[in-house]
């Protein structure tokens, strides 16, 4: 029994004891692995090194750096400046000219319906406005023999409710002419009319065309859109992380995907104040100049000046790209450059906007990063001798 007792011991301390070699192993290569990662990211040069190759070792700047941000849209109109054209009766198109693209002026006549209705509708003007003269005499004549008492107060009476009655009748069907731009002032028997003519309420262009000649069309119907361009606006989709870095009177430029090259300045007018399930809210910008190739619902494409920011810039000869990053070379001041020469060590950086030569690094500290020194003017040489060193 205490055989067994002191085998099973034994066992357990050994498994534990390969257990522990096994995670010091283990962390010794890690470490090594760490240690040779960071010797390949320091290049050491001699004096003689540095001045034939040009280099010199500047500090970071803080500068007032404007930041940029590019966003997407669309052309848009304000909802004065879309009109959709309909009839206020049914009717059968029968004569139209335009097509989409067509330029207007307003009050030019766009379309002619005809209906039998709109006969109907003239001659019941005609037939309440005669019966309403005959009524009108008839008043007079009552009130004289009411007044004399030749007749009942009743007769009289009767006769104004009629009189009042016909007038409201003939008033709502001129009401009704004038909606279809017939004149009941001029209506006369000889003058009705089976069709009647549809005009422009603006000058503008003729953004969609929904109807055929012989086609009936519904009061419902939107027969025409006309677009007025002199007011077209870019409404442009920005994140909700960005939407507070926009102001009123912010600058920008957009353009279409298909011209990128033509650009049209643009200026914030107006910001939504709530955004929508994809997280986004809407920046209305007024263009500076006529977009007189631009039509609504056109894709634009934007970029945006916002308010300059403090941030840590380096010369643009100090970033190197190496492996798909952007670095810089920072000087390791710790060792003295007499025995060593100068120690090197590869930063990585993430980049922001470049003005004046000076690129910015916008995720760094600029309490640190103002006492470093980096090397600029040939950074690509040390590239070079560390790509050098890490084949060797």
């Amino acid at each position: 029994m205490h055989t067994l007792r002191l085998l099973s011991f034994l066992l357990a301390a050994s498994t534990l004891l390969a257990a522990c070699s096994h995670e010091a192993t283990t962390d010794q290569a890690s470490s090594a692995n760490n240690s040779t990662a960071s010797a390949d990211s320091i290049v050491v040069l001699s004096d003689v090194e540095i001045k034939n190759a040009g280099i010199d070792f500047i500090q970071p700047v803080v500068k007032e750096i404007s930041d940029e941000i590019t966003l997407n849209g669309e052309v848009d109109v304000p909802p004065q400046n879309l009109i959709s054209i309909s009839c206020p009766l049914g009717g059968f198109l029968k004569y139209t000219h335009l097509l989409p693209g067509d330029h207007v002026k307003k009050g030019e006549v766009i379309a002619t319906l005809e209906d039998p209705q709109f006969i109907q509708m003239q001659q019941d003007y005609l037939t309440a406005r005669a019966r309403l003269q005959f009524l009108k005499q008839e008043l007079e004549r009552q009130q004289a023999l009411s007044e004399t008492q030749a007749t009942s107060l009743k007769n009289y009476q009767q006769t104004l409710r009629d009189y009042e009655t016909e007038k409201i009748q003939m008033e709502a069907l001129a009401s009704k002419l004038r909606l279809i731009h017939i004149h009941p002032e001029q209506l006369s028997d000889s003058t009705i009319q089976s069709t009647i003519r549809l005009y422009s309420p603006i000058d503008g262009y003729i953004a969609r065309v929904n109807v055929n000649i012989g086609k009936y069309v519904m009061p419902t119907d939107v027969l025409f859109d006309i677009v007025d361009p002199r007011d077209l606006h870019a409404a442009m989709t920005v994140f909700q992380e960005d939407i507070n870095r926009f102001r009123i009177g912010t600058h920008g430029e957009v353009y279409t995907t298909s011209q990128p090259g033509r650009q049209y300045p643009v200026e914030v007018v107006l910001i939504t104040r709530n955004v929508d399930s994809n997280r986004t809210g809407i920046l209305h910008c007024h263009f500076l100049k006529s977009p007189d190739r631009l039509l609504p619902g056109m894709y634009l494409t934007g970029t945006f000046t916002l308010a300059e920011q403090r941030q840590v810039t380096v010369p643009e000869d100090a970033v190197v790209h190496y492996q798909g990053k952007d670095y810089v070379f920072i000087q390791d001041t710790s060792t003295p450059a007499g025995k060593t020469g100068y120690r090197l060590v590869l930063t990585p950086v993430q980049t922001g906007k470049t003005e004046n030569g000076w690129v910015a690094l916008p995720n760094v500290d600029s309490t640190k990063w103002k006492n470093y020194r980096v090397a600029a003017h040939n950074a690509f040489a040390i590239l070079g001798k560390m790509k050098n060193k890490i084949e060797d």
